[in-house]
């Protein structure tokens, strides 16, 4: 008897967790190809194109580190360069053709916008 009452207590338990999960929409997945930003631990800020990641370990493309960013149209935060993009106060470098980043701790979807204002962005210099 305890059995089937402790049964039933996980069954009912458990179908209210699943209803509480929302399902994944294909239009929010970061996939393959897609252009994103990568927050990292250790490693700073990148954009490039995914290649893939598991975990915390994110695989980009013709990445670029956004070494220092100002957001564009007087945004702050990093969520604001994934959509307005960067001002030409920011410090970007050069394009690397493959990077694997092993401390991801945020990877952002990036808007036409942004996209095109990072990879348009001039190499930073110090002289």
């Amino acid at each position: 008897m305890k059995t089937e009452l402790i049964e039933k207590l996980l069954e009912a338990h458990l179908d209210g967790v699943k209803s509480k999960t929302p399902e994944p929409s294909s239009e929010n997945i970061i996939g393959p190809g897609d252009y994103v930003i990568v927050r990292c631990r250790d490693a700073g800020v990148h954009a490039g194109y995914l290649v893939c990641w598991q975990g915390r370990e994110v695989q980009l493309k013709n990445s670029r580190r956004l070494w220092y960013w100002k957001c564009a149209n007087n945004k702050h935060s990093l969520s604001g360069v994934a959509i307005e993009g960067i001002t030409g106060e920011s410090k970007i470098t050069d394009v690397v053709s493959a990077i694997v980043l092993t401390e991801a701790c945020e990877i952002l979807a990036t808007t036409p916008k942004s996209h095109r204002s990072i990879e348009d962005a001039t190499v930073y210099t110090t002289a």
